[in-house]
């Protein structure tokens, strides 16, 4: 199959490059001011082909006003040469195989003399403004009814998994905002999934920071990579969106409408689907996120974890379906939600959104899991069935109240509440040991859990903002509250038996509990912070922060009582009140310094903290005082328009939660104990960084690296011990210092195909060394985990007509452990895919993309090569092409698995999950777009047909 793939995509480029050798013509001239006779440097000069205006190429004049645009094929162009405050200036001509060299000389652009029979926006495709990179959209074909995940695929430096997940220039992407609003609070899935390409008019990739940090330009460390998607003008104002409906074979169905009614300043967009596919369409953390850690079902003993992914459990978007969101198992999903921004005077700009999901997962899960002890290593074999129901709701606000033109006040509530519904799972496993050459079965277990609980989220953020009348000179004061609380019931049965090294049955064992925990905290915060400018490019602050934050967790677990048939024999060893509370006070300042080519900023804090644990249930108290020195620094310099450095360093701390801090066994994951450790302390982080972005907006070249280091003092970690001959295993967080560090780097390039006129291809470099420690069997042991990867892409688009992309990688991975190096080990993954999109004549659109992966390295079973085939065919109906049918088949083949790679501080583990498989689904769709309420008439349709972009 593989073979077969390959030679088919290597007679396919075979075929494409020899098409576009055809014809290659060039156009050149120089620009200048009719008036001045001046030359017209950083003009935009760009070529569209007739009759449709589809941007073919564009650049920018030199210093003397030359340009030259090369490559082009035959056929008829129009050149628009533009500059601000000018006219923008038009040329036709032709190329041909007889005329492939034209030469304008000078092209003069005129002065504005009387009022505009055409309106002309000056666009380039590509702006590069610091460290913000705005792409046109419209510079970007996408199919038809294409998402703007579609989209974000098509730009340079930007990357879409799979499961939705956007990365910008190596980094994932936090937010998404809609015309610099927050869009149902930024999670970017809901508008990346949801927005129509054909909406968007730039989308602008940018370093995001706090409030605080965009007002007072001082940089606070809370950088996250971030998109801005500004709308169209013309879709600002009446009703756009699309609705769906699908059914198809194994009963799978799949429902969906978002609408976008926009007058003016208010704008309410509205998002609902409902679906049994895989389609959850959101962040995948809500579902989990009132929760948290701990108590739960699953989970994974022994420290920290690396997941690898092997497998689909449904993949990405194939022929418009959009599945396989949630990773593994079969999801059927529901949300509603609706966002809502708007001015409702000069004072008062608000904008704010709900959201509703329902979720509900089925999975059947087999894993294969090698444990490592000080002298023996362990093996076992786990099957298990769950299913998870959760209902999630958010609300948020946000309230800018502008008092006068120097003060402000931003109001930022946010609640959400979670409930999940008869959780369960049933696991049946077995343990073989593998000590001093010998394998004997240790024990067989059996084990059903059900849980359910709720739990809720408040919090309130307040920010008073004051300029003075001296530029440079701010004030702003922000106060934070949070409340949380949770309350889960777990119940847990197993049934067990255990063998002697000799293989004879050494006894059963059998426990039933209730395990009913109530956690909660209430956090508020005060942050002060004051500017004063010392020069025209000189700023110093001093900030002031004061911090108090109260855990609790009231933990109370009874036995199962057989003659009254309720769980009402308390377990006082196995039960614990505890609180924790963390006060801390900071005091710091910051210079910094603004070049026209570079900026750097020099900080140094102080922070005392106070770490005070309670365990009510033992009466007992351990404090613990902390004062810590926190310098930070950071360094950029823009070489050019389009290129720049940056550097920065930041000392950081991190408190342990009371999960960690709890001191009592949590029972309800056996055979993998954990327990709480009071004697706990801070964490100490040095944050090193550097970066180097460079876009050639002419040649559409572009280069993103950046390397990271981190360095832990006092780091968290786990104390591992084997339990009654390695029958359990418990964990204990303990403090571990000394040669605990991770370096990870990523490296992004892209470049257009000169032998492929509309080709681009794309390269994206990770590596990634991680150092870790932890204790096992009271044996100190490192963990070094090596990750290396490879994502090479081509993209193609021809006339409008073919849309491909063509897709390689490659991902290493090695972890070695200095204990029972004989588990050494190392595995890679491979995947290659091709994805097309071809339009018909008569409004017929093809569809289809192939992935085929293979492993190495893994558990024998779980080594599994697979190929999916996904495929669509669509027929545009109705009027101006709004509605659409599709028929849709999901995994062609057959062959889709879910697998993945879970290595630990002490294990290796391998997981394979249930799948969707394959489906027909037959899809109809309307294409909303009402402009003030009416159809856009005819005659507004013709005149629009005058207002042209250009670069």
């Amino acid at each position: 199959m593989k073979k077969i793939f390959l030679f088919s995509l290597i007679l396919f480029l075979i075929g494409i490059s020899a098409y576009a050798q055809k014809v290659s013509g060039t156009i050149k001239g120089v620009l200048q001011d009719s008036v001045s006779t001046s030359p017209l440097a950083d003009a935009t000069v760009s070529v569209v082909r007739l009759p449709d205006s589809t941007l073919i190429s564009f650049t920018l004049t030199g210093p003397s006003g030359q340009f030259e645009i090369k490559n082009l094929d035959a056929g008829d162009y129009d050149l628009m040469a533009s500059f601000t405050g000018l006219q923008t200036a038009k040329r036709k001509f032709s190329i041909s195989a007889s005329k492939l060299f034209i030469d304008l000389g000078t092209v003069k652009l005129d002065r504005f003399y009387k009022s505009m029979q055409e309106v002309v926006i000056n666009e380039a495709p590509v702006k590069v403004n610091g460290d913000t990179i705005a792409f046109r959209a419209d510079a970007f074909k996408t199919k038809p009814n294409a998402t703007v995940e579609d989209l974000l695929k098509k730009l340079p430096g930007v990357q879409v998994e799979r499961d939705g997940t956007v990365k910008a220039q190596g980094e994932q992407v936090q937010k998404v905002y809609v015309d610099g609003k927050e869009f149902f609070n930024n999670d970017p899935k809901l508008a990346t999934k949801n927005i129509t390409a054909d909406m968007v008019d730039q989308v602008e990739v940018f370093d995001d920071m706090s409030e605080q940090s965009k007002f007072n330009k001082i940089d606070d460390g809370s950088r996250s990579k971030a998109l801005n998607l500004k709308l169209k003008k013309d879709k600002k104002k009446g009703v756009f969106g699309k609705a769906y409906a699908g059914y198809g074979t194994h009963e799978r169905w799949d429902l969906g409408l978002n609408a976008n009614m926009f007058k003016g300043a208010t704008q309410t967009s509205v998002i609902a689907k409902a679906n049994n596919t895989n389609n959850i369409g959101f962040t995948f953390s809500d579902m989990i996120g009132a929760f948290g850690t701990g108590g739960g079902m699953g989970g994974f003993g022994g420290g920290g974890m690396n997941i690898v992914k092997a497998g689909g459990g449904g993949g990405g978007s194939f022929g418009g379906l959009n599945l396989g969101t949630t990773g593994s198992g079969v999801t059927k999903s529901s949300q509603i939600g609706m966002n809502y921004r708007d001015t409702w005077s000069k004072y008062f700009d608000v904008n704010g959104s709900y959201f509703f999901n329902h979720v509900n997962t089925d999975n059947d899960r087999s894993s294969y899991r090698t444990t490592l002890t000080a002298d023996s290593t362990l093996f076992t074999n786990d099957k298990a069935i769950s299913k998870a129901e959760n209902d999630n709701h958010r609300v948020n606000f946000n309230m800018i109240y502008t008092l006068d033109s120097f003060n402000s006040i931003i109001y930022n509530p946010s609640l959400s509440y979670q409930k999940s519904y008869n959780t369960y799972s049933i696991d049946s496993f077995y343990t073989d040991a593998l000590k001093d050459g010998n394998l004997y079965r240790t024990n067989e277990s059996r084990s059903a859990k059900m849980s359910d609980g709720d739990g809720y989220n408040w919090t309130n953020n307040l920010i008073y903002r004051r300029k003075f009348r001296r530029p440079g000179r701010t004030l702003s004061i922000n106060l934070t509250n949070t409340l949380s609380d949770s309350q889960r019931d777990a119940y847990s049965l197993l049934s067990a038996k255990y063998y002697t090294v000799a293989g004879a049955k050494w006894k059963d064992s059998t426990a039933n509990n209730l395990n009913k925990t109530e956690s909660g905290s209430n956090n508020y915060a005060v942050n002060f912070s004051y500017t004063e400018p010392l020069s025209r490019d000189k700023i110093l602050e001093f900030n002031y922060n004061h911090n108090n934050s109260t855990n609790s967790s009231d933990r109370e677990l009874f036995d199962y009582n057989a003659s009254n048939d309720r769980f009402d024999l308390p377990n006082e060893r196995l039960s614990n009140n505890f609180e924790s509370q963390n006060i801390y006070d900071k005091l710091g300042s910051n210079f910094r310094v603004v070049k026209k080519k570079y900026n750097y900023q020099l900080g140094f804090a102080v922070q005392q903290a106070t770490l005070e644990n309670n365990n009510l249930s033992k009466s007992t108290n351990i404090k613990h005082t902390f004062i810590n020195y926190l310098p930070t620094a950071s360094f950029n310099y823009q070489f050019a328009r389009s290129r720049s450095f940056r550097f920065s360093y930041r000392g950081t701390t991190r408190m342990p939660n009371v999960t960690q801090l709890q001191d009592v066994e949590d029972v309800t994951n056996y055979p993998y104990i954990t327990r709480g450790n009071p004697s706990l302390k801070q964490e100490f982080n040095h944050n090193i960084s550097l970066s180097y972005n460079f876009f050639d907006i002419i040649k559409f070249r572009n280069l993103f690296a950046f390397v990271t280091f981190t360095s832990t003092e006092n780091k968290i970690a786990n104390y591992i011990e084997q339990l009654q001959g390695g029958l359990a295993q418990r964990s204990m967080p303990v403090n571990i210092s000394g040669g605990i560090y991770s370096i990870n780097g990523n490296f992004n390039l892209g470049f257009p195909m000169k032998q492929l006129k509309g080709g681009n291809f794309n390269t994206n470099t990770r590596i990634g060394f991680n150092r870790d420690a932890n204790f096992i069997d009271r044996v100190k042991n490192f963990t070094k985990t090596v990750t290396a990867g490879e994502d090479l892409r081509l993209s193609y688009f021809w006339k409008e007509k073919l849309d491909l992309g063509v897709n390689a990688g490659i991902t290493y991975n090695s972890v070695n452990y200095s204990v029972q190096s004989r588990n050494n080990t190392s595995y890679f993954t491979h995947t290659y895919s091709l994805d097309a999109t071809y339009n018909f004549p008569f409004g017929f659109i093809v569809s289809s993309d192939f992935d085929y992966t293979f492993n190495t390295g893994r558990t024998n079973g779980y080594n599994r090569n697979y190929a999916m085939w996904n495929g669509s065919i669509a027929q545009e109906v109705l009027k101006s092409k709004r509605g659409e049918i599709k028929l849709s088949v999901y995994d062609i083949l057959n062959q889709n698995v879910s697998i993945s790679r879970n290595t630990g501080a002490n294990y290796i583990e391998d997981v394979q999950s249930s799948v969707l498989n394959r489906f027909f689904m037959l899809t109809f769709s309307y294409k909303l777009n009402r402009m003030g309420g009416r159809t856009m008439p005819a005659m507004m349709e013709r005149a629009t047909k005058g207002l042209r972009i250009t670069q």
